[in-house]
């Protein structure tokens, strides 16, 4: 008796083993990713256990029907404010993704150092560090870090790196225009695509959907009042109709 037990101990720990590792180091996209992460995603039990923490990662529960809102923690550093209208815009485009309430919580974040281009590393510890809010049963978390810019994506205005998780960089936004109004636009266009990510979208092809690549990773020019995608595509829309369905 105490062989199979000791037998089922090592298949159970090896199975553990293999899932972690192709959860965490393995490609987004390979076969065991794709066949099982999703059935981990739903329990918060099995996302605990296996690390699984990527955008895209708490879309169940950013859909869960028993969360009906969404708390938004946002801290900046000084002098990188988010948009005046940020609370309007975060309502939303909650309302427009989830149709759930908000809760939102900005704090300006002194103790921040005044770094330019901090590395992803720096930027989940940074994160961490100023992460003051929780989730609970009837609502889910969404932290949105305003800071200066990235090392490891220079060209972002935006990127997400875990589940729950937002970084806006305001230097690179302000590289991009002279114009206020445009500035703004290009801030609320890579808040969307960012918490797409989160909602488990990817890059379209379309240019004038959100969640075009071109969003997150601009290039070195100018850009025009109505040259800005502010809307999910259909293609982006369908994408969240079949997450929605499948977290009910």
């Amino acid at each position: 008796m105490s062989k199979i037990f000791t037998l089922l101990f090592v298949i159970v720990a090896l199975a553990y083993v293999f899932l972690l590792r192709s959860f965490r180091l393995a490609d987004p996209s390979n076969s065991v990713n794709q066949q099982y992460r999703p059935l981990f995603l739903q329990s918060s039990v099995a996302r605990s256990l296996f690390f699984l923490n990527r955008p895209g990662d708490g879309r169940f529960e950013y859909f869960s029907p028993e969360k009906d809102t969404v708390l938004v923690e946002i801290d900046y550093q000084v002098g990188r404010n988010p948009d005046e209208r940020i609370e309007e815009w975060i309502a939303n485009l909650v309302l427009e993704t989830l149709r759930k309430d908000v809760e939102v919580v900005v704090t300006e974040q002194g103790e921040i150092l005044d770094i330019e281009g901090l590395p992803d590393k720096a930027l989940r510890s940074l994160a961490r560090s100023t992460r003051s809010r929780v989730s609970g049963e009837s609502r889910s978390y969404l932290h949105i870090v305003y800071i200066s810019s990235s090392l490891d994506a220079s060209s972002n205005t935006g990127l997400s790196l875990t589940a729950n998780e937002i970084f806006i960089f305001k230097d690179r936004i302000y590289e991009l225009s002279q114009k206020a109004n445009v500035r703004s636009l290009i801030e609320q266009s890579t808040l969307k695509h960012e918490f797409g990510h989160l909602l488990g979208l990817e890059h379209v092809d379309s240019e004038d959907c959100v969640m075009s690549e071109s969003v997150e990773v601009y290039e070195k020019r100018k850009y025009q009042f109505d040259a800005i995608p502010l809307d999910f595509c259909e293609e982006s829309l369908e994408g969240l109709r079949r997450i929605e369905e499948d977290a009910l």
